[in-house]
């Protein structure tokens, strides 16, 4: 699997729009019986539509067999039977699914995943117009009052929705739909998630990309999509990395007038383009930090060759490659103490790509993983109690990709394999670092069905991340892309079937909304923000 996104910030998988053009469309795998269609769907994934059609047909069938049969078999039915058995059998035949009723077909949607403290209001339908009730499974999670749903708290929470029969309907086999209960956002916390939003042509077809900002409070943990500014001139644009400082928030990107691609950065939603010296100029990640900010990126020549750029308050540092290497990308940045780190590639050519730390810039090579033969590079970083910690990936030019870290510069460790994947490639593109705990995030390729799943380690033991129980597009495939914490809680973002994603303690995903009028988005990274 061929990693792909940013040159100076290498990704794995769905990291950003890598594909923007690219759509995923739903398959409907449907059966016949005869009496309709029965849809075959993921596990509370979809709508699920229940009929008692078949059950009916079967206790009618053994009704009339029974009622059909000889006089005189009946004659020895009666004198073998007692009175209480042929009220048991007279049950059988004439209860919900007698003859003479009309099945009915009840459709209740997976609401998707929610969060403490939120109240849902349910809604289901019956063909037959007959009233939905609702009630909870799992009380201790969420409780019902009518068609209200209310989370108490975090877990799985199932809720069973009936409709009872009448003098005209049978009674409708129940639907249970599980989904999973976000932890409440901590007090006075806002978290922001940013990424971009793919809007449709006039015929319907891909559009231009939209730099996006999510965010959620703990008063209000219903995520809300805002638009950044188009840079003045540009028609497309990308937000790649995010920070806050105060009560300021700084997302770093890309834009585009449909030629050439220009690092910028927006301040509070407005946009200021980063001056370059190239044909080509990008930006992928930003830091706050004494008040100054500084955005990475790179430069490109007209000849398609990269140099490693590093912005300080809009002001562009080159950061030269190490000692035998003629090109750079600059990918991820922190800012700790005065101490700057910025990770990224240096090559010689598209074939041999190697990973980079740059400390104040002074650039050093990062050791190859044994037995390595291709190319391999760095994409997350953190620091913590003095410790560098960095993730990457491998594309060697014999097998499969693989997700590797560092520390201070050691030896690469090969991350192991995700659940989900048998013999595809993984990978791995964020770190963070919380409490002694090392988190990295990525994702992994099922060798059975080719999905993407994504994926993340805690302290080098791989686990996959569930899918949002409301994903339409199938197959569906997602990968994780940057960490956040809030308190306990550990977040996760990127992308899910069409849309931004994120994950909370290892959860199912929750879509985040699109845009108004678009319908295609992913999700590039996070920031927690505590007043």
């Amino acid at each position: 699997m061929q990693a792909s996104g940013n040159k100076g910030r290498r990704s794995w998988v769905n990291t950003y729009p890598l594909w923007p053009n690219a759509r995923m469309d739903e398959q409907n795998h449907q059966v016949q019986s005869r009496n309709g269609v029965i849809r075959l769907l993921g596990w509370n994934q979809y709508p699920q539509t229940s009929t008692a059609a078949a059950n009916n047909r079967r206790n009618d069938r053994k009704c009339v067999q029974a009622r059909g049969n000889s006089h005189m078999r009946r004659l020895k039915l009666l004198s073998l039977l007692s009175i209480s058995s042929l009220a048991l059998l007279v049950s059988g035949c004439g209860g919900g699914n007698s003859i003479g009723h009309t099945t009915q077909t009840t459709t209740f949607d997976n609401p998707g995943t929610q969060t403490v403290g939120v109240s849902l209001t349910l809604s289901a339908t019956a063909n037959s117009g007959l009233t939905v009730s609702f009630t909870s499974a799992t009380p201790t999670v969420c409780t019902i009052s009518g068609t209200t749903a209310t989370f108490g708290d975090a877990g799985t929470c199932t809720i069973d929705a009936s409709v009872a029969g009448n003098s005209t309907y049978a009674a409708a086999s129940q639907i249970a739909q599980s989904f999973t209960v976000n932890p409440a956002i901590s007090p006075n916390t806002t978290i922001y998630i940013t990424g971009y939003a793919l809007t449709a042509n006039s015929s319907g077809g891909p559009g231009n990309n939209l730099p996006e900002i999510w965010k959620l409070t703990s008063g209000s943990p219903t995520a809300t999509a805002t638009a950044l500014s188009m840079p003045s001139g540009m028609t497309s644009s990308y937000a790649y990395g995010i920070a806050i400082s105060g009560s300021d928030v700084y997302v770093a990107g890309t834009a585009s007038n449909g030629t050439n691609d220009t690092a910028v950065y927006w301040l509070n939603g407005a946009a200021t383009i980063l001056p370059r010296s190239m044909t080509i100029s990008e930006a992928g990640a930003i830091a706050v930090s004494g008040g100054n900010v500084y955005v990475t990126g790179f430069e490109e020549n007209s000849a398609g060759n990269p140099t490693a750029v590093l912005w300080v308050n809009g002001v562009a540092t080159t950061l030269a490659p190490p000692s035998g290497k003629a090109y750079s990308s600059a990918g991820t940045i922190v800012v700790s103490g005065s101490d700057v780190y910025v990770t990224g590639i240096a090559s010689n050519t598209d074939s041999d790509e190697v990973a980079v730390l740059w400390v104040n810039g002074t650039a050093t090579l990062l050791p190859m993983p044994n037995g390595l033969t291709g190319d391999y590079w760095a994409g997350g970083i953190a620091v913590s109690s003095g410790n560098v910690y960095i993730s990457g990936n491998t594309s060697p030019d014999v097998g499969n990709d693989t997700a590797i870290s560092w520390v201070n510069g050691g030896v690469a460790t090969t991350l192991p394999i995700p659940p989900n994947d048998t013999t595809e490639g993984y990978g791995a593109n964020a770190i963070a670092v919380s409490g002694g705990d090392v988190y990295v995030a990525g994702a992994g390729v099922s060798g059975t069905t080719g999905n993407t799943t994504a994926a993340y380690w805690l302290n080098g033991t791989a686990t996959s991340l569930p899918l949002p129980t409301n994903t339409t597009v199938s197959p569906a495939t997602s990968s994780a892309v940057g960490i956040g914490f809030s308190g306990s809680d550990v977040y996760m973002v990127g992308s899910a079937g069409a849309a931004a994603a994120y994950w909370v303690n290892g959860g199912a995903g929750t879509l985040l909304p699109l845009p108004s009028g678009t319908y295609e988005s992913g999700a590039s990274a996070i920031a927690v923000a505590t007043q």
